[in-house]
């Protein structure tokens, strides 16, 4: 099913989008590390499966594993659900789990879509920085950028960022909302410098 899933996206982002990657390396060099950019739409998860042959498990709502079909293109992502809105134990223990092993872990701190047309970030919450610190993983940021709003036949930008070590923050007396600061500040540094 992910191979399937692999060739639609590939097929479907090449057909009607221009796709620019830029530092692909960091992100297809990196072992259990936590991703975390922007959250715009549906493409950003997305985007990841047919243009990078590392593995990343992203943190996904649990509404969508109980939804006709599109919860087989999930669950054969291997995503991990959360139940938002409630410290989610399970959750953050199988993100823990799975860095611990080397695999990657997408989270998107702001936790929902931003509707913002200017690409303002929204109100973020510190899963970022409580993962990635107890499993002492390295954060990866950056950012997807649509140059026309996602528009069909228009370009997708995917630029990687910074990595930050968000466990030597935490061992120099950072709060976790300190910490989140700086993940999100990264992330708005790369928007910025795309526009």
């Amino acid at each position: 099913m992910f191979n399937l899933l692999k060739i639609i996206l590939s097929i479907y982002y090449k057909l009607f989008y221009k796709i620019t990657i830029k530092n692909a390396e960091k992100f297809e060099n990196s072992k259990g590390v936590v991703v975390s950019g922007n959250h715009l739409s549906n493409h950003d998860s997305l985007l990841f499966f047919p243009f990078f042959n590392n593995k990343i498990r992203f943190i996904a709502k649990e509404e969508v594993f109980s939804k006709p079909i599109i919860s087989n293109f999930v669950k054969s992502t291997d995503a991990i659900p959360v139940k938002r809105g409630t410290f989610d134990r399970a959750c953050i223990n199988e993100s823990i789990k799975s860095l611990k092993e080397g695999i990657n872990v997408g989270i998107f701190p702001e936790g929902t879509r931003s509707k913002d047309k200017d690409l303002k970030l929204g109100e973020s919450h510190n899963g970022v920085s409580l993962i990635s610190t107890r499993a002492e993983a390295d954060v990866l940021t950056f950012a997807i950028i649509p140059v026309k709003n996602f528009r069909i036949f228009s370009e997708i930008k995917i630029v990687f960022g910074d990595f930050i070590n968000t466990s030597e923050l935490k061992k120099q007396g950072l709060k976790h909302d300190e910490i989140t600061k700086i993940i999100m500040n990264s992330i708005e540094n790369i928007i910025k410098s795309e526009k």
